[in-house]
């Protein structure tokens, strides 16, 4: 009986590791050599640039290919924010990517830098429409910036949180922001009123007021007048303000 039993057992071990070696086989078997590759995502970086990136080739084992190892690479590209490669079996590989888009820009020198919602510098003009853009201006900055390089990262955050609170209209009614070397924001309304941000406590309170004082200037602006100095808002309760004499 025992002898019975150890056969079975035998048996089994010998078919299922025979089965697992076929499965290893087949899977790196030819069959599944990739033989097309195509990038999905890309608006601004060409197919070329991300293949070059990626050092895919055709014939590789689709399962060979290291995914994130792969993917990280990708990301070195200072357009890249995000990369992800998918595997569509038995021979066809995808790369899809997410460019970084700009979301503001930052004078440097003669230059504006172009940054993303992350402070990644992504490209670098000399002249450009900046209207659709947040202006951001910086107490410190590197003489020379590179390309992918990350600029102010907790500075940029706290803008970027402000900016979605606020409507596409209160957006357009801001000159610029001022980040300061004591890490403090300063917000210029495009009737030059100062309107000290702070730190990033309070952010949500903060976007109301504000948004408060957007609308006064605007009725301020309708009857001709300039009447706000400066607006301060960097200590609970209500702000602090001081009007042109």
């Amino acid at each position: 009986m025992a002898n019975k039993t150890f056969r079975r057992i035998f048996n089994f071990t010998l078919l299922l590791f025979v089965f697992l070696i076929s499965v290893y086989l087949f899977l790196h078997s030819s069959y599944f050599n990739i033989d097309k590759i195509y990038t999905t995502g890309l608006k601004q970086l060409s197919e070329e640039e991300i293949l070059d990136f990626a050092e895919i080739v055709d014939g590789q084992n689709i399962f060979e290919i290291d995914n994130k190892s792969i993917a990280r690479t990708i990301r070195v590209h200072h357009m890249v924010k995000d990369a992800q490669l998918i595997r569509h079996l038995p021979r066809t590989l995808e790369i899809k990517v997410e460019e970084r888009q700009i979301w503001a820009i930052i004078p440097h020198n003669k230059e504006f830098l172009c940054i993303d919602d992350e402070g990644v510098v992504i490209d670098k003009k000399t002249t450009m429409d900046l209207s659709p853009y947040p202006l951001i201006t910086l107490s410190k900055v590197l003489d020379k910036v590179n390309l992918g390089q990350v600029i102010d990262p907790e500075g940029i955050l706290q803008i970027r949180q402000l900016w979605e609170m606020l409507s596409k209209t209160d957006q357009d009614f801001i000159s610029d922001f001022h980040y300061n070397d004591k890490q403090e924001l300063i917000i210029y309304s495009s009737n030059g009123t100062e309107i000290k941000v702070g730190n990033e406590d309070r952010l949500e309170e903060k976007a109301s007021f504000i948004q408060e004082i957007i609308k006064l200037e605007k009725e301020f602006e309708q009857e001709g007048l300039e009447v706000l100095e400066y607006v301060d808002l960097r200590f609970k309760g209500q702000p602090v303000v001081k009007t042109k004499a």
